[in-house]
């Protein structure tokens, strides 16, 4: 049986050349600690895509603990922390990513 799969956050963030040493430490470091401890997160990944790209990607427990976990204090705090990079970034982009199931367009009566 396949492993169900868990809403993802996506974060890219394209901090200015001068920044991107600092808000790569401070994603590493800082943000995924805190964003780790928001309730219904089960993981942070944290890596970089071409051209300068920060990814933070943030695994939740299941569909039901997503609106809980964004709601949340812990979710309010790291906001937070991230506007100390305004200024110093010239994009951040979030992305929600879950499962769609198909619909059922018919029923075998056999």
């Amino acid at each position: 049986m396949r492993e169900r799969f868990r809403p993802l956050l996506v974060m890219r963030a394209w901090p200015a050349p001068e920044h991107f040493a600092a808000f790569r430490r401070w994603a590493r470091e800082v943000h995924a600690r805190d964003t780790a401890a928001v309730p219904g997160v089960k993981r942070v990944e944290v890596g970089l895509a071409p051209q300068g790209v920060v990814l933070v990607v943030y695994v939740f427990e299941d569909a039901d603990s997503v609106p809980v976990a964004l709601q949340s204090p812990e979710a309010a705090y790291a906001r937070g922390t991230l506007q100390q990079w305004l200024g110093k970034v010239y994009e951040v982009r979030f992305e929600m990513l879950a499962a769609a199931a198909p619909e059922r367009t018919f029923e075998s009566v056999n």
